[in-house]
């Protein structure tokens, strides 16, 4: 009987054994692989900015001065003045 428990013993200190192992190669491949990764999507961003400034145009809506407030100046700024709280 006690050879029975010494031989459990011996193999569930083997087994943990392996299976911390396995787990340290595990997590240290996936430590690899998003670093991989993370260095791909850097560059692609860099080369897709790259690109763009290249290009010299961009996806981003801009607004030219004639699409701006249609009001004279005065009168926007008589509209922000009449928005602030007076100060007391």
């Amino acid at each position: 009987m006690k050879l029975r428990i010494l031989l459990a013993s011996r193999i569930s200190k083997r087994l943990t054994r392996e299976a911390r192992s396995y787990r340290r190669a595990l997590r240290d491949y996936l430590r690899k692989e998003s670093a991989e990764i993370r260095k791909l999507e850097t560059r692609s961003r860099g080369l897709r900015l790259y690109a763009a400034w290249s290009r010299g145009t961009s996806s981003i809506i801009q607004t030219r001065a004639e699409d701006w407030y249609p009001a004279p100046i005065p009168q926007a700024t008589a509209e922000i003045d009449a928005n602030i709280p007076a100060a007391a």
